[in-house]
């Protein structure tokens, strides 16, 4: 079955899908449009390992919930142990956002798993509010694009371009390969960010909260660049981060 949440709180709208054959069904037809699965704990039910199996194929983030909780999210106690979460957003290849970009000199952010609905949410609306254009995501992994990421964006999220690939790697490549430079964010670096031309085709990387970015994925980048820190603490929330750099390259190309 489906049906609408809306937030009295007014954070936004989720569709929701629930029950084992509805879920099941929207995998197999059409798995692009669902952001995660939420599942029971006893997943003996073979229709229920069937969904986890073709979700963990598709790469669709999951996970595991009381029974509680997925009555909670579906609005019913008749859920049958699994409810998915849709997102309204329409999501553009890559090609299609190089084929009509927004500036003369693309700008792009790269977000590849963040878990915090917040942040993402804050990222989207710096990316709009300096005229990026899109928002890169990976499938599966990171917080999916609900209702939380639609109130932190404060309405961006709906004029954004969003883009969610495969792999991030790969899509770094064709960024590349485009003449479209990475500019990955990372406290160990040796390049300032205000040191790098920002008014050429950049794509901005941002790395996960806590981790940050492996070695396989700095490998893709042209540049690695640190926000210089005065104070005692190490790093800046991811969010402000993405904030200092976006707004840094607005900077550069309106000078």
């Amino acid at each position: 079955m489906i049906r609408e949440k809306s937030e009295i709180t007014g954070e936004g709208s989720e569709h929701i899908v629930y029950g084992r054959n509805a879920v099941l069904e929207l995998l197999q037809n059409k798995p692009e449009s669902v952001e995660k699965i939420y599942f029971q704990f006893n997943t003996s039910h073979p229709k229920l390992k069937e969904i986890v199996i073709t979700a963990r194929r598709q790469r669709i983030a999951s996970g595991k919930a009381r029974l509680e909780k997925l009555s909670q999210i579906a609005g019913t106690a008749k859920h049958q142990g699994v409810c998915a979460i849709i997102s309204p957003v329409t999501y553009y290849q890559l090609e299609e956002v190089l084929s009509a970009p927004r500036n003369s000199s693309p700008l792009i952010v790269v977000l590849p798993g963040l878990d915090d609905p917040h942040n993402i949410g804050a990222i989207i609306r710096t990316a709009e509010a300096v005229a990026a254009d899109a928002v890169v995501l990976v499938e599966g992994r990171g917080a999916p694009l609900g209702a939380v990421v639609h109130k932190a964006s404060a309405g961006a999220l709906s004029h954004m371009r969003i883009s969610k690939v495969k792999s991030l790697v790969r899509a770094l490549e064709f960024l590349r390969e485009h003449g479209i430079r990475v500019v990955a964010a990372d406290m160990e670096a040796e390049e300032n960010y205000t040191d790098i031309d920002m008014k050429k085709p950049t794509a901005i990387l941002l790395g996960k909260e806590g981790s940050g970015l492996g070695p396989e994925v700095l490998d893709c980048c042209d540049h690695v660049v640190r926000i210089p820190m005065a104070g005692c603490v190490e790093s800046l929330n991811v969010s402000v981060t993405a904030g200092v750099l976006l707004y840094e390259a607005m900077r550069q190309r309106l000078s």
